[in-house]
């Protein structure tokens, strides 16, 4: 036999942590898949949504009082993959 490493050999792949980072992996995809679906984490990002618009909104009119050039800012609305990456 040469007495080259072998990288394929199985105990040298669970030394270095591949198994445990596809693991990895595959499990943030099921949660992010999960979190997708769920109409609570639905229901938080729109209550952030509605409450960012709310304080632009009082920003807004606030700052129009004080200078009647000022252009007023329309937030962008976050989503899932704006916050979970």
């Amino acid at each position: 036999m040469s007495s080259k490493k072998s990288y394929m050999d199985v105990d040298n792949i669970l030394s270095e942590g591949i198994y445990q980072k596809i693991v990895d992996k595959i499990a943030d995809k099921i949660t992010k898949s999960n979190m997708k679906k769920s109409k609570e984490v639905k229901k938080i990002i729109d209550d952030l949504n509605d409450d960012i618009k709310k304080g632009w909104e009082e920003f807004n009119k606030i700052a129009k009082e004080a200078d009647p050039n000022y252009k007023p800012y329309k937030p962008k609305k976050y989503k899932l993959s704006d916050l979970v990456k």
